[in-house]
């Protein structure tokens, strides 16, 4: 039923988002090269499954810890939300090149990997706190690495407006049907091999998307 369901979001998204988009700019995109199109479609594509992974990992981590999935749901969604955009404010100070996309990726794989060895003993630690503080505790974890994760998606579009603003409306179509597919896709990898496992592909996915960045 699962694999049915993405089926059928996967061909949602593909008639309805990609083809339109591809046909509608496909004049304006001829004199763009075949490999920056390829590079557009990947970069942007990962960019917004690896977002999404992190995020619905983090729901399924903090259900235990603050002891509700609404609880953990808006923990995380607020978060991610706010400190995301505020990220992404940031990188218009920023020059939009491989070294700062590189830099942000960086981080984002070293918090997640330290993440994934200390969060089980913080929490075991912290469980017994109020649930206002524990709340508290989950928003400070997640603003550093949701505010690197905010950046390499404006800094993708700073690039693309500049060098090839043909395909800027590909690539917003692009990481908007990734982000819905991913949701889906992470529960379904999640089951299948544990949230552990999602968000290492997740931070795999960051790293292939900075080496294809247009």
């Amino acid at each position: 039923m699962g694999s049915l369901t993405l089926f059928v979001v996967a061909a949602s998204g593909l008639l309805l988002v990609i083809l339109p988009l591809f046909r509608a700019e496909r004049r304006r995109r001829s004199h763009i090269p075949k490999s920056q199109r390829l590079r557009t479609l990947i970069y942007f594509g990962l960019v917004g499954i690896a977002f999404l992974f992190v995020e619905i990992a983090w729901i399924q981590r903090l259900q235990l810890y603050l002891g509700h999935p609404v609880y953990a749901t808006t923990a995380v969604l607020v978060s991610f939300l706010v400190f995301a955009g505020l990220g992404s404010a940031w990188t218009s100070r920023r020059h939009a090149t491989r070294r700062t996309v590189s830099r942000a990726v960086s981080v984002i794989g070293l918090l997640g990997l330290v993440y994934l060895l200390v969060l089980g003993p913080l929490f075991s630690e912290l469980v017994f706190l109020p649930i206002g503080w524990r709340i508290a505790v989950s928003a400070l974890l997640i603003a550093p690495l949701a505010f690197c994760m905010g950046m390499p998606f404006p800094l993708g579009m700073s690039r693309l407006n500049h060098a090839a603003p043909g395909l800027a409306p590909w690539a917003w179509g692009i990481n908007g049907c990734a982000s819905v597919l991913s949701a889906i896709l992470a529960a379904l990898l999640a089951i299948q091999f544990g949230f552990m496992a999602v968000v290492l592909m997740a931070l795999l996915l960051y790293i292939v998307a900075a080496l294809s960045y247009p």
